[in-house]
């Protein structure tokens, strides 16, 4: 929810509920003025009537809304609701009862005024004040959304400048100014953090590439000199199974630096441009590199593309995921020597049949898992998939099934 319509919603609310009590208020407020000017009106015609009761004639006396009642005792003076049947509608009055003792007897009077009048008349100033303070209240909040929807246009504009800042690029982040402190304050930690972010980031970029060059070049000497003492002549089979190893050592330890590097470039999103081909033809290119592989292990290769798939990305990082993918699949087949790769509707999927796994599925893509029955392999070639397809946002998932494993792409 936006913070403008939260806040419109907040505004609302608390308007319906003090609208609401407000209304209630009013109307008896305003029913009580009435009152107590009916009963000021009620006094002076009782004023009038006392002087024009004639002591003889009390009981027979008559006049329009004027009740005389003769009691055994005396009253007292009071003001009370009564209702009337008239024409077959109940039609409210406002009553005053007041004692008037002659020749020793004693009477109630009893005077009655219409409130007809006077609840038309309410009902026309609550509608009236409801009808004012709908108005009010509408030109209130329009007034409150658009202070607030002006006074977020920073903010909004510093949110998408946000959502557009990339590292890789060279352009820097520029903040608009702001009249609101806290905003001004916001962009200010912001601005900070991304020059921050920015000045890292080419740091660590630089270190990635020195790392690259320095790492490699002592790597290549070691095995240079190696390679050149394993051909000397006087070497014992034993310093041979030593030099061997040593060999195998460092040109594990060079693949192992280079995929590395190559996983910090993916992550430092170092593969910014792209273009757009199609996946099949890829995949069959990628295939015919492990067109000798797949002969030699006599595995059964089942190739489905039922429609064209076309992606966009870095074609390089395209050629790294789906080798990756074959390559685990030839690594870690079994002796059913089944592979399965199926296209259609922008999803890859490559099943291939091998044995169970020894830690469990969801630490697939982690670096470094590798299976027990391949100790030799880096463990990394999963772990550069997965980082390629978070890069593009693809949809990568994993399952297994009777020693079938597979893998699936869904790209955008």
């Amino acid at each position: 929810m936006k913070l403008i319509t939260k806040s419109s919603l907040t505004f609302i609310s608390a308007t319906v509920i003090f609208f609401l009590i407000g209304s209630v208020i009013m109307y008896f407020s305003v029913r009580n003025i009435f009152s107590s000017n009916l009963n000021d009106i009620l006094l002076e015609r009782k004023v009038v009537l006392e002087k024009q009761i004639e002591p003889d004639n009390v009981e027979r006396f008559y006049a329009k809304e004027v009740f005389v009642t003769k009691l055994e005792s005396e009253c007292v003076l009071s003001f009370s609701d009564t209702v009337l049947i008239e024409q077959e509608k109940y039609v409210l009055y406002r009553k005053l009862d007041f004692p008037y003792k002659v020749k020793g007897k004693n009477y109630k009077v009893s005077i009655l005024e219409s409130q007809t009048k006077t609840d038309v008349l309410i009902t026309k100033i609550v509608i009236m004040n409801v009808g004012l303070a709908v108005v009010f209240f509408l030109i209130l909040f329009f007034v409150n959304r658009h202070s607030v929807r002006n006074t977020l246009k920073v903010f909004y504009k510093t949110i998408s400048k946000l959502e557009e800042f990339d590292l890789n690029n060279n352009n820097e982040l520029n903040l608009d100014s702001a009249q609101l402190f806290e905003i001004k304050k916001l962009n200010s930690v912001i601005q900070k953090m991304a020059d921050t972010l920015k000045r890292d980031f080419e740091v660590q970029k630089e270190y990635t590439e020195n790392v690259s060059h320095e790492l490699q070049t002592p790597l290549a000497v070691i095995s240079s000199k190696v390679d050149q003492m394993m051909q000397s002549d006087n070497l014992s089979q034993q310093q041979m199974e030593h030099l061997a190893l040593l060999m195998e050592t460092t040109n594990r330890l060079s693949k192992m630096n280079q995929a590395l590097i190559f996983l910090t470039k993916i992550d430092n999103r170092f593969y910014t441009e792209g273009s757009a081909f199609d996946l099949d033809q890829l995949l069959k290119q990628q295939l015919e590199l492990f067109e000798e592989s797949i002969k030699q292990k006599q595995i059964k290769l089942e190739l489905q593309i039922e429609d064209p798939t076309h992606i966009y990305m870095n074609r390089y990082l395209a050629e790294s995921m789906i080798n990756n993918l074959i390559r685990n699949a030839i690594v870690h087949n079994n002796d059913t020597k089944s592979i399965s790769i199926f296209i259609k509707n922008n999803t890859f999927r490559i099943t291939n049949s091998g044995e169970e796994l020894s830690f469990p599925a969801d630490k697939i893509f982690h670096r470094f898992k590798r299976s027990e029955t391949n100790k030799k392999s880096l463990g990394i070639g999963l772990s550069v998939v997965k980082s390629i397809c978070e890069l593009y946002q693809f949809n990568l998932s994993y399952f297994t099934k009777n020693k079938l494993h597979t893998f699936i792409i869904k790209f955008k």
